[in-house]
């Protein structure tokens, strides 16, 4: 079957990943993107159902689950898919992608989107998920990841510091490049590598892995001086108390990249007072792609709608308007190998205004985070964790905190400290708790020695032990 694969919405150039080859196919759709992000919000909608149409007749005729779904709905093959009729299809759950698996892979689809690979994800939801993807879906995750690198201006000759880390055997492999520079705790290579090799001659990447010491982490930054940083908000944030607790700057920076988790004010805050520079952040899942890149000009998020269509709905599936809170749904436009249509990834998300830089894109105002950041009362209610993350800093000796919900009945907040709090400081961290869940919780304070990771390597700021195990 024929299948096409032009990103709507981006021009009507049709992208063969097997014949242009990646450089060229990187920089075409990169183009259009350009192009793109200035269409009208009515412009880039329509752009998006022409897109949908094509999508879900696809899955129609491949896959039996999406047929029976799509056709419960009102959809018919060879029509177009219209707002009416997308509000009536099923939300799609983790678990449904969880337990289907090969249930919701296409029968077939077209030879020219190339080879697939397998995105899995653990996420921070408890619930691991496989997708299928094919070439074209790793070229607009690439392209993006470019917008992401120009709408910030790097510059040619610009290091950049990995401190999130690469997988052992990424590593490994990077330490027997005959180009690799050893440095105390980790290494350099030449550059940043692909995709970002085909946009700028870029300066040297050091990558040091996460686990090393803040004392190791802080000398390889003060020696490397570098313009970029890339590591999680969680491990930004211990940085960032280590260096305010010993007296250092590091002012070099141009840009702090962080991924996976959530950032908040003060965060954003801490790393102006300590590093001179504004946290870079995006939205994405292994599973899905990227589904919104902050704004270069403020703290918004442009939703990526040449790529995914997202929605933000509340508790009934009404769309959410801009200063309302939902549950996100994406569905991503060009996986044709296992079609995702309104996945519920287990975020949710504030809706922004128009932004003021003149984007067509739409906007979120934040992402607020998992869907199970929830306290469960003994009624069964159930209400949203709200910690105070700005007044905990505060307390210089915090480095990190994570609230539990050990049972119906009691709540603990962990803090990890540089030295022991006195008896004001505990206070203050048991009133931050007390005051908002007092009356439905005994609640405790507890020093650590360290907070475990999610097997992502997340640091989770909210873990109920009333809900399934999180990962």
């Amino acid at each position: 079957m024929t299948t096409s694969t032009c990103i709507e919405g981006l021009g009507n150039l049709r992208l063969n990943a097997l014949s242009m080859g990646q450089g060229p196919a990187l920089k075409s759709i990169l183009a259009q993107l350009e192009r793109s992000q200035w269409s009208s919000p009515k412009e880039l909608r329509d752009a998006q159902y022409e897109q949908l149409s094509r999508l879900c007749d696809h899955a129609a005729k491949t896959i039996p689950f999406h047929a029976q779904r799509l056709k419960g709905a009102g959809f018919v093959t060879g029509r177009a898919m219209t707002p009416e009729i997308w509000s009536r299809v099923p939300i799609l759950n983790r678990s449904d992608v969880r337990d289907l698996e090969e249930k919701l892979q296409a029968s077939s689809y077209s030879e020219e989107l190339g080879r697939t690979w397998t995105a899995s994800s653990g996420g921070s939801t408890g619930i691991p998920v496989r997708v299928v993807k094919t070439e074209l879906d790793v070229l607009i995750w690439q392209a993006v990841h470019l917008r992401e690198i120009l709408w910030n201006r790097v510059l040619d000759g610009e290091e950049m510091a990995n401190m999130r880390g690469i997988s052992k055997d990424a590593y490994l492999k990077s330490k027997e490049d005959p180009l690799a520079l050893k440095e105390e705790g980790g290494l350099v290579m030449p550059d940043w590598g692909a995709p970002v090799k085909f946009l700028r001659r870029t300066g040297s990447m050091g990558i040091l892995q996460p686990d090393q010491s803040l004392a190791v982490q802080s000398d390889f930054l003060l020696k490397r001086q570098p313009q970029h940083l890339l590591m999680r908000p969680a491990g930004l944030r211990l940085l960032l108390s280590y260096f305010r607790e010993k007296g250092l700057r590091l002012m070099s920076l141009r840009g702090v990249w962080t991924v996976s988790e959530c950032v908040d004010d003060s965060l954003r805050e801490e790393c102006w007072a300590l590093f001179g520079c504004p946290i870079i952040s995006n939205y994405s899942a292994n599973e899905v792609g990227y589904m919104a890149l902050q704004c270069p000009g403020g703290t918004n998020y442009h939703v990526m709608s040449e790529s995914v269509y997202l929605e933000v709905v509340g508790a009934n599936g009404e769309t959410c308007r801009p200063g309302e809170i939902g549950r996100v749904l994406v569905t991503p436009l060009h996986n044709y190998a296992m079609p995702l249509l309104r996945y519920q990834v287990g975020d949710e998300a504030e809706v922004g205004e128009p932004c003021a830089c003149g984007r067509g894109l739409p906007t979120l105002k934040q992402i607020v985070g998992r869907t199970q950041d929830y306290l469960t009362l003994k009624s069964g209610e159930k209400i949203r964790v709200n910690l105070s993350h700005y007044r905990i800093c505060l307390i210089g000796a915090v480095r990190e905190f994570q609230l539990i919900q050990k049972n119906l009945e009691t709540i603990e907040l962990r803090v990890v400290t540089s030295r022991p709090l006195d008896g004001e400081e505990l206070g203050k961290l048991r009133e931050l708790i007390e005051k908002p869940y007092g009356k439905h919780f005994t609640c405790l304070v507890s020093i650590v020695e360290r907070l475990p990771r999610s097997q992502s390597g997340k640091l989770l700021q909210f873990v109920s032990e009333v809900l399934p195990t999180q990962v």
